[in-house]
């Protein structure tokens, strides 16, 4: 298919790390960082309704989108929750393991968990309403039909957590942001905020960093190969390098980009890039069939690899 980038892993390591990994390769594991993604948008239209509020008078303006504080509050549990998850929306924060604690913590202390959309005041519904239909699509991965959109459905639908993510989610080895992510790829919810898809091509070399026609074989207990298309061009060798470092693991990563003409290979170790260079594929019907290492030491290395 053209615009896709064909890639290759080849994992070798520890049955247990490879044993994780695959679980990672299916997509079946706990998104955590969606969680706290979902938990802060409720946050959001929580501030933006006044259901929640600033605990101190004037804890200043968010220019990117000053009504969320536009309604000055009394000191209480829920409303200093709230202070503190502004606080870490304002900067942006990486959604780290302690922040994505962090936020679970302070969404709890919030109390808006147990908020159903039936005893939301119906000027509160509007303003939620209002931020969820400019949103929808890139909160909810869709355009709504004929235009309608059932705001009181989405409230409850931030509310159910996935028990999965998809398979090969770049974003479970390096951290998003916040901001970032409510923001969407549309960037058009928070000003000077950047959109999702500038965020996905500087850190992980892809606008959508997951795996897609994603298969994989178990070759032997220690060794996996791991088949996924990319949008356009192969990941960053940092997301291949972060596999490896997490699961403890080598990973050889061959790619072919079919449009440009161009392929390549990197291989980590624990992390680290120990080798690179050009390979020729074998090509059958548009699909990769094999590839066929080159002389690497009479070709030159691609941009973003290390010579050994």
């Amino acid at each position: 298919m053209s615009n896709w980038c064909k890639n290759r892993l080849v994992v070798t390591g520890q049955s247990v790390f490879v044993d994780e990994l695959q679980q990672w390769v299916n997509g079946h594991v706990v998104p955590d960082y969606r969680h706290a993604i979902q938990q802060s948008c409720r946050m959001f239209l929580a501030g933006c309704a006044g259901i929640l509020k600033p605990a101190t008078v004037k804890p200043g303006v968010y220019v990117p989108y000053p009504g969320l504080l536009a309604h000055p509050g009394v000191s209480s549990a829920q409303n200093l929750a709230f202070e503190q998850w502004f606080w870490l929306l304002k900067a942006d924060a990486p959604l780290t393991a302690e922040n994505i604690r962090q936020i679970e913590r302070l969404y709890s202390q919030s109390g808006i968990a147990s908020v159903k959309w039936e005893n939301i005041p119906p000027l509160a519904q509007a303003r939620i309403a209002d931020v969820i239909e400019r949103q929808f699509a890139d909160w909810f991965g869709m355009v709504g039909l004929d235009g309608q959109v059932d705001a009181g459905s989405c409230w409850e639908r931030l509310g159910n957590m996935p028990e999965y993510t998809v398979p090969c989610d770049m974003l479970m080895l390096i951290p998003t942001r916040l901001a970032t992510e409510l923001n969407g790829a549309g960037g058009a919810l928070l000003r000077d905020v950047p959109a999702t898809v500038d965020l996905y091509g500087r850190q992980y070399g892809i606008e959508w960093p997951c795996g897609h026609n994603v298969g994989c074989v178990r070759d032997s207990i220690n060794v996996l190969t791991v088949h996924f298309d990319s949008p356009w061009y192969a990941p960053a060798g940092e997301v291949i390098g972060e596999l490896s470092k997490q699961f403890s693991c080598q990973v050889e990563h061959s790619w072919h980009m079919s449009d440009a003409g161009r392929s390549g290979y990197d291989r980590y170790d624990h992390g680290e890039h120990v080798d690179g260079g050009r390979i020729e594929p074998e090509v059958l019907g548009g699909e990769v069939i094999q590839f066929t290492y080159a002389d690497k030491d009479s070709l030159p290395l691609p941009p973003n690899a290390v010579a050994s």
